[in-house]
């Protein structure tokens, strides 16, 4: 029989024990949880950086030329990935920056519909720009005239911008008449016209002074002098158009007018016009 003191050691070894086996069980149950993810890995996912504001010196339209290098799920559907896509518009930027006309590689590379006839050549509301946002146009006014930007990612895929000469501000559509007097060796003569561009000039000048006596009667001035031979019979009137139909000097003169007006002697290819706008 054991007596009083062996028993209260034998006791204690047994606690001890199962102390011990607990420990080891917990330990082994506490090693074989998966461990918690880190929070840098909680919190992967990229968060939108709010849009950079508009200076507030920008124009209100921009013109530029883009490159597009589409990718799956834009909305111009490609099969190349995201990533492939951006290391195609970044070699395409290099090219451009290391004296590759992007115009010439617009033809050749871009994935927007109609790039190969207007070489990318885009005007953009900078209030409202889209397709593109306001992050594009932010970077393309960072850039000088002939700047070519880095890729931005917008909405139709990966872009190469390259900042042209800001339009003029102004309406994109007018209509207007005009009056043309030719000459026998203007690089785009009409008609049979035989006289000589001084002549042309000064009777130019004397149309001029005519149609813009008071009470004069436009279409029948025009009727009398175009050398335009569908505009005897309408007045000269050329209708609606936008910009960019016309020859650089007409638009110029044209979209400068307002409604009513009559410009000055303005010279082109065709040779010497008056123009009125009336619309």
């Amino acid at each position: 029989m054991l007596s009083p003191m062996k028993r209260l050691v034998l006791r204690t070894l047994r606690v001890f024990q199962v102390y011990v086996c607990v420990c080891v069980l917990l330990g082994c149950a506490h090693r074989a949880q998966p461990e918690a993810p880190a929070a840098s890995a909680v919190t992967a996912t990229r968060v939108p950086q709010p849009a950079a504001a508009l200076p507030a010196d920008a124009p209100e339209l921009i013109e530029v030329r883009v490159l597009t290098v589409a990718y799956k799920d834009t909305q111009r559907v490609s099969e190349r990935t995201r990533e492939q896509a951006e290391q195609r518009a970044r070699m395409l930027s290099s090219l451009a920056r290391e004296g590759e006309k992007l115009s010439q590689l617009v033809t050749e590379y871009s994935d927007r519909p109609g790039a190969s006839s207007d070489r990318g050549v885009v005007r953009v509301r900078t209030a409202e720009p889209a397709p593109f946002d306001t992050a594009f146009v932010v970077a393309v006014l960072a850039l000088p005239v002939g700047g070519v930007s880095d890729p931005l990612d917008q909405a139709d895929g990966y872009v190469v911008a390259e900042r042209m000469a800001d339009p003029p501000a102004g309406p994109d559509r007018i209509a207007a008449k005009h009056i043309l007097i030719g000459y026998a060796d203007s690089p785009k003569s009409v008609g049979n016209v035989t006289r000589s561009e001084a002549d042309a000039r000064a009777l130019a000048e004397q149309v001029l002074r005519e149609v813009s006596a008071e009470g004069a009667d436009w279409d029948a001035l025009a009727s009398k002098y175009t050398d335009e031979e569908p505009g005897k019979t309408t007045g000269g009137d050329l209708g609606k158009f936008g910009r960019g139909q016309m020859v650089p000097s007409f638009e110029r003169a044209a979209f400068a007018l307002k409604v009513g007006q009559i410009s000055e002697i303005v010279k082109s290819p065709f040779g010497f016009h008056i123009i009125r706008r009336y619309e």
